[in-house]
Order: structure tokens, then sequence, then C-alpha cells
């Protein structure tokens, strides 16, 4: 394989990585934000659901943040 080949592999790599997490932050934040107004509207409370739920979101946005950047880690370390 030659190094230009290489390197083109490890961008297309990482950048399917980074939109990989974008499009799950994305996601998970949308969805608690959905799921909370739609309960809201459903209950007629106001924006308890909603608060909740996209606190709910990130945290478990940030979550998965963290566990690829451990599993990102570990595979590094096993490759070397």
């Amino acid at each position: 394989m030659k190094k230009d080949d290489k390197n083109l592999s490890k961008i297309l790599t990482n950048l399917a990585l980074v939109s990989q997490i974008g499009t799950s932050i994305v996601v998970m934040i949308g969805g608690g934000v959905l799921l909370g107004n739609f309960l809201d509207k459903l209950f007629g409370t106001n924006l308890v659901f909603l608060v909740g739920f996209t606190v709910l979101g990130v945290a478990s946005a940030f979550y998965y943040i963290y566990k690829m950047g451990v599993q990102g880690l570990n595979g590094r370390k096993k490759r070397k």
C-alpha cells in the first residue's frame, strides 16, 4: 500500500468517526427534546419533561463520546 493510500485511509476513517459521533449527538439530544416536548404537551406540564429529557440526552451524548474515546485509546494500545 502506498503512503498516499495509507494517509487517505486514515483520513477517511477519522472522518467516518467524527460523522458518527456528530450524528449520534444530534440524535440523542434531538430525541430527548422531541420526547420531552411530546410528554409536556400530553400531560399539560410546563417544560418539566422537556428539560429533564434534554439533560438526559446531553448526558447520554457525553457518555457515548467518553465510551468512544476509551475504545479508541484501547484500540491504539493494542495496535502498537
